[in-house]
């Protein structure tokens, strides 16, 4: 690595500034995941910052793996010691700091972190305990509502309704306390409360602030336009007088603000640090020049920016082709034939044609199915991302919820979740009893469950005689896990065979997904979590699975087509990228040009995100096909006409005037209920608990056929290395798959005796 000639002037000025605030405008393309890794590595090679003085913020967690692996290379090559990064998304530094801070919460650090089907489950509980149906209207109004005011930071404390501004305001308000109350109780969190609870505590606790404000000398922040404001108040919080703010950004590709992020943080950084220093990154090393000058003109719409136009020395490159045809089937072919060639272009090892450099870009997922059509009439192999994720899945989440209840028997949504997975006779009428009696206990329902005491209940004896028995083999299987004696895989496996779990999914009829085959690919992603992170413990893979939420994080290499939205694209490229429904009122869309002040300038962004992503060729569509929003046949998207780009003339429509005349409008910190301590009484010795990190022998070299002594099993020969740390060792009673770095064992020498 040189500092001096592996960077552009540009970026050479960017990563050596010696600047206390630094806004570094990088374009689409103009390498700023370059610029942040060589930052980082500059901070402790040439600048002597300790790796602990320095966190990196980053918003996917894909992003920050990659980040986290150049940079500790890069400083590797330096100075010959690997450092350990401080490198998170904000989600997963709040998380690790609540868990750090746990006792001034008043909460265990075992608590759980609720997806969004376990936030929309729980609201609906909280309606139908104040006498509400799941399926009434104020449910989703409530959801929204919780969304409304947690995105201002406010919770049900903060504010009064003096009088209501919609109909349905004040109930909406009672369900949120009850949601906030019952959440509490179950120590659970969403993924807001991370941010909110997060920014209390430093605000708030004298204690905690001293422990952390300052703790950072520097800070860096990668996607700075994508900042909200909770987001930036949890920076300040985190800065101390002499703290350094590096943030790397482009306002030109602020497409989030529907999700809170506010395009004025990053804009109005200077005025903020009025001695800070802007560099602009402008030299794109992604696109060919016609690529760039389409995108510039587009962009240059915009008024709410910094200006910059890209520019690189690449080739001039392929002419942008563009069709408008009649409707959205002629449209999808017209894609299909030209991708067929594109593939036929380059060819893979086998022989085959390459599909693997094309992306098909939309606005919004209702645009593929044509697409999905003629691509599967042609036979082109293709993958739809930011759809249902890996995680998401109904039998992952189930064996998750099944883990999730060993770590934090207070978790309600968990415990409904697989209450009757498998089939225990277990209905909604038992679980609506089984809540109501829990909580006149105030005790979760696993733990009423746990507890056996059910004299007078109202569920069905049935029903809490086979609950019963699952609890009995959750803490069978928790206990196991606890002692560490085989690989954690191996012990919810045989877990999950005993309770019939996987009958239940053997008796799944579903051609089109192999539901023991996610089972085992889970079994497979905690054996590679837990080996790649020897520090690490069960409950902290949990934590890292409930903080995936990004549609990049399950994307994969491979020969097909990749289908996306533009949303899910964003730091992305690919050789080859159509944009389709490319229609005036679909994109732009004409309600959120309608619903959001700044909707028609983030509208063009996005569209400039788009077109920033293809490398060599670009291709944008559209169709004439019938529009509902606007009750008319639709018509070309005027960013057409904004990035200069001439469409070729069609027979069916008069697309001259439709498309140059003027423009038409479509139609178109906690509850104060009681809590009850998740934690056993402890006992003289106790054996270290999930969310623990256990003492280990320190052996991770085995090889296969080597002796070994285990203190429960008895002596073995390891017949199979699965992982560094985890193998399959033969003993008398049978093979087993075993934790190789837990203390139980022991390396026998060829003498004999132990190790």
């Amino acid at each position: 690595m040189d500092f001096d000639h592996d960077l552009n002037e540009q970026q050479e000025k960017a990563v050596k500034t010696t600047k206390q605030y630094v806004r570094v405008v990088a374009g689409a393309g103009s390498g700023k995941t370059r610029v942040l890794t060589y930052r980082l590595a500059y901070l402790i090679a040439k600048m002597n910052a300790s790796p602990s003085s320095i966190l990196a913020i980053t918003f996917t967690n894909k992003a920050s793996r990659e980040m986290n692996e150049r940079a500790t290379n890069l400083v590797r090559e330096v100075t010959g010691f690997t450092p350990r990064l401080n490198i998170f998304t904000f989600h997963a530094f709040c998380a690790r700091l609540l868990r750090m801070e746990h006792e001034a919460l008043e909460y265990p650090a075992n608590f759980t972190i609720l997806d969004e089907e376990g936030r929309s489950k729980l609201i609906k509980n909280c309606a139908v305990e104040l006498g509400y149906k799941k399926g009434d209207d104020i449910v989703k109004q409530a959801a929204k509502f919780i969304d409304k005011k947690k995105g201002q930071g406010k919770y049900p404390w903060d504010y009064k309704i003096e009088w209501e501004s919609f109909s349905g305001e004040r109930t909406c308000q009672k369900i949120y306390e009850l949601y906030e109350q019952r959440k509490g109780e179950s120590y659970c969190f969403d993924f807001d409360d991370l941010l909110l609870k997060t920014v209390l505590l430093l605000d708030l606790d004298p204690s905690v602030q001293e422990r952390w404000k300052g703790k950072y000398s520097h800070i860096l922040v990668d996607e700075f336009q994508d900042t909200d404001p909770v987001q930036y108040k949890l920076l300040e919080l985190l800065s101390a007088k002499e703290t350094s703010l590096y943030v790397v950004g482009d306002p030109d590709q602020t497409i989030y603000t529907w999700r809170g992020a506010s395009q004025k943080i990053i804009l109005d950084f200077t005025k903020e640090h009025q001695d800070a220093e802007t560099i602009i990154l402008n030299e794109n090393y992604r696109s060919t020049k016609n690529i760039l000058e389409v995108a510039n003109r587009l962009i240059a719409k915009n008024k709410n920016r910094v200006p910059k136009d890209l520019f690189t020395n690449a080739e001039e490159g392929a002419k942008i082709e563009c069709c408008f045809q009649p409707n959205a089937e002629d449209e999808a072919e017209w894609v299909a034939k030209r991708i067929v060639d594109l593939a036929k272009e380059k060819m893979t090892r086998e022989g085959k044609p390459d599909y693997s450099s094309i992306a098909i870009l939309y606005r919004s997922s209702y645009m593929t199915r044509t697409f999905e059509a003629a691509l599967k009439d042609r036979g082109i192999p293709y993958r739809i991302f930011g759809g249902l994720r890996f995680y998401e899945r109904m039998e992952v989440k189930d064996v998750l919820a099944y883990c999730t209840l060993m770590v934090n028997p207070k978790d309600d949504i968990a415990f409904e979740r697989i209450a009757n997975r498998p089939r225990r006779a277990v209905g909604e009428a038992s679980i609506d009893y089984l809540r109501k009696e829990a909580h006149e206990k105030k005790i979760s329902e696993y733990e009423f469950i746990l507890q056996g005491n059910y004299e007078d209940s109202s569920v069905p004896k049935r029903a809490l005689r086979l609950l019963r028995d699952m609890s009995i083999s959750i803490e069978e299987a928790k206990k196991k896990l606890e002692e560490r004696v085989e690989a954690f895989s191996s012990i919810l496996r045989s877990f999950l065979k005993e309770i019939g779990y996987m009958d239940y999914l053997q008796n799944e009829e579903d051609v089109e997904e192999d539901r023991i085959g996610n089972v085992n690919a889970l079994f497979t992603d905690i054996d590679n979590f837990l080996t790649k992170h020897p520090d690490s413990t069960f409950e902290d893979y949990l934590q890292n699975v409930s903080l995936l939420i990004s549609g990049q994080d399950d994307m994969s290499d491979g020969n097909f087509v990749s289908m996306m939205t533009i949303h899910v694209a964003k730091g992305l490229e690919f050789d080859n990228v159509f944009i389709i429904f490319m229609n005036q009122g679909a994109f732009p869309n004409q309600r959120a040009i309608s619903e959001r002040k700044e909707g028609e300038e983030e509208e063009r962004r996005l569209a400039y995100v788009a077109f920033t992503r293809a490398r060599k060729r670009l291709y944008l569509s559209g169709n004439g096909s019938y529009s509902y929003s606007t009750g008319d046949n639709s018509y070309p998207s005027s960013y057409f006409k904004e990035a200069g780009i001439n469409l070729p003339k069609t027979p069916y429509m008069d697309l001259e005037n439709r498309y140059f005349g003027e423009k038409r409008r479509g139609r178109s910190y906690f509850s104060d209920g009681e809590h009850i301590s998740p934690f056993t009484e402890k006992k003289k010795e106790p054996a270290p608990t999930l969310h623990e990190k256990a003492p280990t022998n320190g052996i991770t070299n085995w090889q296969e056929g080597e002796k070994l002594h285990h203190d429960k099993f008895g002596d073995g020969v390891v017949v199979k290395v699965i992982t560094s740390t985890i193998i399959a060792v033969k003993f008398e009673e049978g093979i087993k798959t075993i934790i190789g770095n837990n203390v139980q064992v022991h390396r026998i020498h060829e003498k004999g005796e132990e190790a």
